[in-house]
């Protein structure tokens, strides 16, 4: 009997147990669902954090959402309270729909908005070195005019005019009587001025050569020293440049050490917890899941800033504005020209990118599969882009970038890449290609034709795969950077 008194006890208190936790796991749930009839240019507005977001499209001229939030770990009045004070806000008409979620917005800032503008990278464009420029620009000499000696004045002369007539009736005897008469102004007194002055200037003549030998030798000595600034200021440069490769190596490496850090806390904060006060000033500790589920037409237009959520886009998504901060993108298709996405610490993944720009900061997995025209501006990302079909625009600071493959028929490839690594398969196709840069390693396959030249520190590789008249173009800008073209 004590056994089976012991045993009910027990079974007792473990029941009591399990009932508690039971009542303090219980999930409370709310339900949101509004619609609205559109027209055909009706844009959705969505600024949420911490929320799941799906979209889905449809033929009807209707704009349907759905959305939900479970709370676990809290009580039916604390549940009430918290979907008074963080619901989600879902107003409009047929022209414009606002969905966003509240409560926590001030936190959001917080930790998305403001760690975006504390990682902004500002591009400064280095300022060349002048000082070469001046210490090889060559300045010719300019003679010195001679200062000669005062000339003794002309003795007061009796000019006669040359007479033709006669020169035609005597000729040569007219000549010498006409210069017998003109020299006898000229006297012996005259001549010993004449042989003075001749020497003061011989005298002068002498000490301007010897200063100009002087100043030849040291102008010889100055060229020597000018030689070897130059030789110096080269060595300098160079050992500055090293240092820098050097800096920025480090750099790259601290940026790597900060994304992998920063994937931890991506993860840590993709968990759905929140830290929630209540109206008496008590401490809760919440499990929160906010889902969005959109239905729209293939027309509508979105506008988002997400942060800290995870995003499916419907099959065919165009002119799509969007920032999103410590989210994750995916997509089946991304068209319209007028398409700008920022992705902050944020994966990206998309099937075929028609057209549009995509600026990605810090952002670890950035996968585009088929890309037709893309403007990309990536810091300190990994990229990847599978085929890149028609044309790119793509620069990228602090980070990778890798094209697997280049379509034969594609139009024009233009890279800017400083301080990462580049790998890019080149097409089969005929191809020009154009690679300028500093301090850059590269690597290219023996299939193309290429000429090498130099201009101070910068590196030119200029030619052609296949045919040297086609109007297909590769163009690579790079400093600092790894770069690894193959066939």
């Amino acid at each position: 009997m004590n056994n089976y008194h012991q045993i009910m006890c027990k079974t007792l208190v473990l029941g009591c147990c399990l009932f508690a936790i039971g009542l303090n796991g219980q999930t409370q749930k709310k339900e949101y669902k509004e619609t609205f009839s559109v027209g055909d240019n009706t844009v959705l507005d969505i600024n949420t954090s911490h929320t799941d977001i799906e979209f889905d499209t449809w033929n009807r001229k209707e704009v349907v959402v759905e959305a939900s939030i479970e709370l676990e770990g809290a009580t039916k009045e604390e549940a009430a309270a918290y979907f008074k004070e963080n619901g989600i806000k879902i107003l409009g008409n047929s022209e414009r729909i606002e969905i966003s979620t509240r409560g926590d917005r001030s936190w959001a800032f917080k930790k998305g908005m403001v760690a975006d503008l504390e990682n902004i990278v500002i591009d400064i464009p280095e300022i060349p070195d002048l000082e070469p420029l001046f210490l090889d620009l060559q300045i010719p000499e300019i003679p010195e005019i001679v200062d000669m000696p005062p000339m003794p004045p002309l003795p007061p002369m009796k000019f006669e005019n040359f007479d033709y007539e006669k020169y035609k009736e005597d000729g040569e005897k007219y000549i010498q009587k006409w210069a017998e008469e003109f020299t006898k102004n000229f006297d012996e007194k005259y001549e010993k001025k004449w042989e003075e002055w001749g020497e003061r200037f011989a005298e002068r003549m002498e000490a301007r050569t010897a200063q100009m030998e002087e100043r030849k030798a040291e102008r010889e000595v100055m060229l020597k020293e000018r030689e070897e600034i130059i030789k110096e200021k080269a060595e300098i440069r160079k050992q500055a440049q090293e240092e820098r490769r050097q800096a920025m190596e480090e750099r790259r490496q601290q940026m790597q050490e900060a994304r992998e850090a920063q994937k931890n806390v991506i993860i840590t904060g993709d968990a759905p917890r929140i830290f929630y006060r209540s109206s008496e000033g008590e401490n809760k500790s919440f499990k929160v899941k906010k889902t969005i589920k959109i239905k729209m037409p293939k027309s509508a237009k979105l506008n988002m800033n997400v942060r800290h959520g995870e995003v499916k886009l419907a099959e065919n998504t165009k002119n799509m504005q969007a920032t999103l901060s410590y989210s994750r993108l995916l997509a089946t298709t991304i068209d319209g020209d007028e398409t700008n996405i920022l992705a902050s610490y944020s994966p990206v993944n998309v099937q075929r990118w028609n057209y549009g720009k995509l600026k990605t900061q810090f952002s670890e997995d950035v996968a585009l599969r088929d890309v037709q025209h893309l403007t990309l501006v990536a810091t300190s990302s990994d990229v990847t882009i599978e085929r890149l079909l028609k044309s790119g625009m793509l620069k990228n600071n602090l980070g990778a970038l890798r094209i697997n493959a280049v379509n034969q028929d594609f139009n024009e490839l233009d890279i800017s890449i400083q301080n990462g690594e580049l790998v890019c398969v080149l097409p089969q196709g005929p191809f020009q290609i154009y690679v300028e840069g500093i301090s850059n390693d590269l690597s290219t396959p023996s299939g193309l034709v290429l000429e090498r030249s130099q201009k101070g520190n910068q590196v030119i590789n200029k030619g052609y795969h296949g045919d040297s008249g086609t109007n297909r173009s590769i163009k690579i800008n790079a400093r600092y950077s790894d770069i690894a073209l193959k066939q």
